[in-house]
């Protein structure tokens, strides 16, 4: 009989334990997240964002990003080079808005 309270007693202490750990991981993510990261939380639009993403081989990828109304091509992986950069029509950026 004593044996199963202490069971018992242990098995509820480990889900109390897990309950807390689960609960702060929540609350960090949901309202922490950028105390690690160091960047202040913005209710802005964001300045630049990522239109498409292609791999050309395993090390080496092809980004299309737009960063103020102008559009930029780069190749990332071991180079790291800048293949072009356009200003943004406007029929693109309709045609990107309604993706």
């Amino acid at each position: 009989m004593e044996h199963e309270a202490s069971f018992l007693s242990a098995l509820l202490g480990l889900i109390f334990v897990l309950g807390v750990i689960f609960l702060t991981a929540y609350l960090f993510k949901r309202f922490g997240s950028h105390l690690i990261s160091g960047v202040p939380v913005s209710k802005k639009k964001p300045e630049m964002t990522i239109l498409d993403i292609r791999v050309v081989d395993p090390k080496n990828r092809l980004v299309l990003f737009r960063c103020r109304n102008k559009d930029y091509l780069a190749l990332t992986g071991e180079t790291n080079c800048l293949v072009d950069s356009f200003a943004v029509q406007e029929n693109q950026e309709a045609a990107h808005a309604d993706a």
